[in-house]
């Protein structure tokens, strides 16, 4: 099913995971950058075994927003299943500064938790299957019943799913969160179509479409057999660059005069492609070896061939099937697409001033972490 922004950004597991993932990409270079420079080599410490004590800095208590206190349990549970190995490679002071951001994240949906239930409403096990039931029933008919095949392969029903749901960390007060936010701060958030017009008229580049084609082509391939026992010396290369050479030209002659060219590439061609009678579909600049593109986009008329282009897989015909100059597509096919990007930044500031507002209210803090 389909999930709300808001829902998406309150799911704060799968943000740990995110948080944490990807740093096993530091070079070296990058951790040795964040340490400083030591004339003696420090003694090698052991690295941490489990998430608690790669955390051991936390303090007991995080963060307290209200009478509700957030501990280094809840931070721990909230990473769920991130691998150790992830955290142990952030330099030490950037995993503090993920530490607290996710600690602030955390604290931060407590006070929407709180404003939600000031709002009169209350988390419970019943209000997210009446708010997944609702979701599933304004989701239009077509979709209803693609969802419901695509679970009945999988042997399950919507009613696994919300089970599911339920049993995700924190379920019950994201979708509290979630309605919250839904019904009391979305109303308020207002996008209209000057505010459309405006974004448009301001990021022309934003809405560029660059040039492409569609081409179709016959490979006469120059590539050895990968699977051949005995790799080609230099004459036995030679030789069948020159035989593949000559094929080519003899089919863009056959082609010349009259020949179906869907049918030359089906029996003749070595590119995958073949399959489709050589289409490649619709591309831009960018997508093809150079010589091939060069060649491709120096076409002008649907229908053109060109000479007998040489890549490195071997020898191209390549004919045009047609062409798309690059253009600013128009307002009214972007105007939805921008809508949904502006009134999901207004959303966002809208929920960040509720959060900045009712601090002012409400005992929040973050623990500094030493």
């Amino acid at each position: 099913m389909k999930h709300s922004t808001v829902a998406r950004a309150t799911a704060l597991s799968a943000a740990a995971a995110f948080m944490f993932a990807g740093v096993s990409t530091l070079s070296a270079a990058d951790t040795a950058s964040a340490k400083p420079a030591s004339t003696q080599p420090a003694p090698a410490k052991a690295a941490p075994k489990t998430l608690a004590e790669a955390f051991a800095f936390l303090p007991d208590t995080v963060a307290e927003v209200g009478s509700r206190k957030i501990t280094k349990q809840d931070f721990l549970k909230q990473l769920g299943n991130v691998p150790v190995e992830y955290v142990t490679q952030l330099p030490p002071e950037m995993l503090k500064a993920q530490a607290k951001q996710m600690i602030n994240a955390m604290a931060e949906m407590e006070l929407l938790l709180d404003l939600a239930k000031k709002s009169g409403i209350q988390p419970s096990k019943e209000m997210v299957i009446a708010e997944l039931d609702k979701e599933f029933k304004n989701l239009p008919k077509e979709q209803r019943d693609l969802i419901e095949k695509q679970l009945k392969v999988q042997g399950k029903t919507f009613e696994d799913i919300k089970k599911q749901m339920l049993e995700m960390p924190n379920a019950v007060n994201q979708f509290a969160i979630q309605k919250f936010v839904k019904e009391k701060i979305m109303p308020g958030v207002k996008v209209s179509d000057a505010d459309i017009e405006k974004f448009y008229r301001e990021k022309p580049d934003s809405f560029k479409t660059p040039e492409t084609i569609s081409a179709s082509h016959i490979l006469i391939s120059t590539m050895p057999d990968p699977n051949a026992k005995q790799k080609p010396d230099a004459d036995a290369l030679k030789k069948m660059d020159k035989e593949a050479k000559a094929k080519a030209e003899k089919i863009l002659a056959q082609l010349k005069q009259g020949a179906d060219f869907g049918a030359l590439a089906e029996k003749e061609s070595s590119c995958p492609s073949s399959k489709n009678k050589g289409s490649l579909g619709e591309f831009p600049r960018g997508q093809m070896v150079p010589e091939f593109e060069a060649a491709a986009f120096a076409l002008n008329k649907k229908g053109d061939y060109s000479g007998v282009v040489k890549t490195q897989f071997g020898y191209h015909i390549i004919r045009l099937d047609g062409k798309k100059a690059a253009r600013v597509m128009p307002l009214a096919d972007v105007k939805e697409t921008i809508r949904q990007k502006l009134q999901g930044e207004a959303l966002q500031k809208a929920v960040m001033n509720a959060i900045t507002i009712a601090k002012k209210d409400i005992k929040f803090v973050v623990s500094d972490l030493k």
